[in-house]
């Protein structure tokens, strides 16, 4: 299914009929599917389903519960659709998973039964229309992280501590200018194409907790954010690679500085690294 990032909230959702391009409102990155969004800043995932009353309802209070439990199972219907059009890399998305053995269908489909609601809404023509929400880091990202992605619980740290000022706490990656589509495994390479971040270097238990890279538009605000601060090394996104629409390559000299110090490995096992984006 294609996937088409757009500016949108509902109050504006005309405009992704229009064909208008962008990837999100304010400060957080939005990225609208065909039935729903993708909330790359927060974590989160929301559909909306439109239910309509029964042919000769009883009442009204028959009348508006059939609508709304149509309601339901439709934004339920339509959240199944936006999870399996998440990417999980660039080249794989949740669909992908759930032909084989990648992903636990059953407990999957225990979330998306747990999506809880977060909106109702009545039509004037007794149509009801209801939003559902599932959170896209925690138990949801543990089902679809790819197994190779292993629980590290040590860091090695250097004999000798490194200058203070050297002590990094976070990494932020300026892509702004760049056209890049969200994932839940994006790998970070160098000009020669080895990696400098992917699921080699991040622990299981924090990819699944909080994602491998959570991304954000304001990068005025970029270093205090609470998942890089207090004190971030901030690098350029150059391009991403070819045929890699998820990756991002920055420059030899950023990824030594990212490669250097070895205490640097602590807040990449930890994820805490930020993208910004338009």
């Amino acid at each position: 299914m294609m996937k088409t990032p757009v500016f949108c909230l509902p109050l504006i959702v005309g405009l992704f009929f229009l064909g208008l391009s962008g990837q999100a409102f304010g400060q957080n990155y939005i990225e609208v599917l065909d039935k729903g969004t993708v909330d790359w800043t927060n974590g989160f995932i929301e559909a909306s389903g439109v239910g309509e009353p029964p042919a000769n309802p009883l009442n009204t209070a028959h009348s508006r519960a059939v609508a709304e439990r149509n309601a339901h199972l439709a934004a339920r219907a339509n959240l199944i659709d936006v999870v399996k059009n998440v990417r999980v890399d660039s080249k794989t998305d949740v669909g992908d998973y759930l032909g084989g053995a990648g992903v636990n269908r059953d407990a999957l489909d225990t979330l998306l039964r747990a999506a809880r609601g977060v909106d109702v809404s009545y039509e004037r023509n007794e149509e009801v229309k209801v939003t559902v929400s599932l959170k896209l880091w925690g138990a949801l990202t543990e089902l679809i992280l790819p197994k190779g992605i292993l629980t590290i619980s040590t860091v090695k740290q250097p004999l000798e501590p490194e200058p203070k000022e050297e002590s990094f706490t976070g990494l932020i990656l300026d892509c702004r200018g760049i056209s890049l589509q969200p994932a839940l495994v994006p790998v970070i390479v160098d000009e020669e194409g080895d990696a400098v971040y992917g699921p080699a270097f991040a622990s299981r238990d924090h990819a699944a907790e909080k994602g491998m890279v959570s991304y954000t538009r304001d990068f005025a605000s970029a270093k205090n954010h609470p998942r890089v601060a207090p004190r971030p090394l901030a690098v350029k996104g150059l391009r991403a690679p070819k045929g890699r629409p998820c990756d991002i390559m920055i420059s030899q000299a950023d990824a030594a500085k990212i490669r250097q110090p070895p205490s640097n490995l602590g807040f990449l096992h930890q994820c805490r690294v930020l993208v910004v984006v338009d």
